[in-house]
């Protein structure tokens, strides 16, 4: 079986001739590379220094090499969107405060982060955001407006190149209260849910239109295996919103999505949220959504618990990243064994760590780990030294 088939198999609960070690490149675990602190951590403490798969937030986290090397596999990205330029885009103006990056943009948002932020990371701090009323947003959406569709010729030669693939391809859809949090902070986006649900209604439906007039023709021709959502709409103790809000609000999206999604056989319909997500499965299950990752650990998610409720869903990660940490090799076994082999069990579980390799990760951890896990999984990839267990 190629990448594609394990995928598929994993997806529709059948039996591969091994289970994939997948992630996403919002999440990764330790599937797609690490950003440079880590990658020189795991360097540091033994892996070949030629091995690729360090990434900053704006190149993203594939690496073939560092797929072969530790044996996992990921999605390939639709890496155009078919419409002419449209507005102007939104200026910014980067300044250094001491040890702070200030970006200041013409809608008045303005961000104080670390220096060198898209390769180390750590949560900037949000001081204003792009939307506080409906003036402000219709400021915002005419300079990011998009122009006119491709035409079908343009269209077609674009797509070609994604014709005969032998790895899953991912189209992402968006977000929608997700989508309001990055424009307006998550105070604003939760309490216009109240004090102004027309405009709430008014953003979402936007870019459903978007999606609709620019990206379903795309999903249309591609078929795609994967319709991908960022929503990042829990905390570490449930959903952001109220279950009541998210049918009303965010629920038409989603049918819209699962719609073109069943029309075009696609496999995996994933949301992507940090935080507790048993609340927020039903919801988007409803909505023909049948996957979310990457279920943290620390947020009380409970994957035995959802494979009982909800058995054809897909599941993802769940494995505690901190293992591979420094001091906490005692931990890798009891983590995969008590989880991963009755998962597998059951089918349609994609083993992973639970978001990002951390820069207190070692690379003997990490190896054994992996080695492990691919025992577990009947995973014969990688060429990572495998370490006794």
């Amino acid at each position: 079986m190629n990448h594609l088939e394990r995928f598929k198999a994993v997806c529709r609960f059948e039996q591969p001739d091994y289970v994939p070690i997948f992630g996403f490149s919002g999440a990764p675990g330790m599937s797609q590379g690490a950003m440079r602190k880590t990658w020189q951590r795991l360097v540091d403490t033994g892996m070949p220094d030629w091995m690729d798969g360090c990434f900053s937030l704006s190149t993203g986290g594939v690496s073939d090499k560092w797929q072969q090397y530790w044996g996992t596999t990921g999605a390939l990205y639709l890496d155009f969107f078919p419409a002419e330029a449209g507005g102007p885009g939104i200026k910014c103006e980067s300044r250094i405060e001491g040890d702070r990056e200030i970006l200041e943009y013409e809608t008045g948002a303005l961000t104080s982060q670390v220096i060198d932020n898209d390769v180390t990371y750590s949560m900037p701090e949000f001081v204003r955001y792009h939307v506080t009323d409906r003036a402000s947003w219709e400021f915002y959406r005419d300079r990011t407006v998009c122009g006119p569709p491709w035409s079908a010729e343009r269209i077609e030669e674009a797509c070609k190149r994604f014709d005969g693939r032998d790895k899953p391809l991912c189209i992402g859809v968006g977000s929608t209260w997700g989508r309001l949090r990055g424009l307006m902070g998550p105070y604003l986006a939760s309490t216009i849910l109240h004090d102004d649900p027309s405009l709430a209604h008014e953003i979402i439906d936007y870019y459903q239109q978007v999606n609709e007039r620019y990206l379903y023709p795309v999903i249309e021709r591609l078929r795609p295996e994967i319709l991908g959502a960022g929503e990042d709409c829990c905390f570490n103790h449930g959903m952001l919103l109220s279950p009541a809000h998210f049918n009303q609000f965010c629920a038409p999206y989603y049918r819209s999505v699962g719609a073109v999604a069943r029309d075009c056989g696609v496999d995996m319909v994933s949301i992507d949220t940090d935080g507790n997500a048993m609340e927020l499965v039903p919801l988007v299950e409803e909505c023909g959504v049948n996957t979310i990752y990457p279920f943290e650990v620390k947020a009380g998610n409970d994957l035995f618990a959802l494979r009982r409720r909800h058995p054809k869903f897909i599941l993802m990660g769940w494995l505690e990243k901190e293992t591979v940490n420094e001091g906490n090799e005692a931990q890798i076994d009891p983590e995969i064994m008590s989880k991963v082999p009755p998962l597998l069990a059951k089918g349609g579980y994609f083993p992973n760590g639970d978001h990002g390799i951390q820069p207190l990760v070692t690379f003997p951890n990490l190896c054994r780990f992996m080695t492990l896990l691919h025992e577990v999984t009947g995973n014969p990839e990688g060429e990572f030294p495998r370490m006794g267990l």
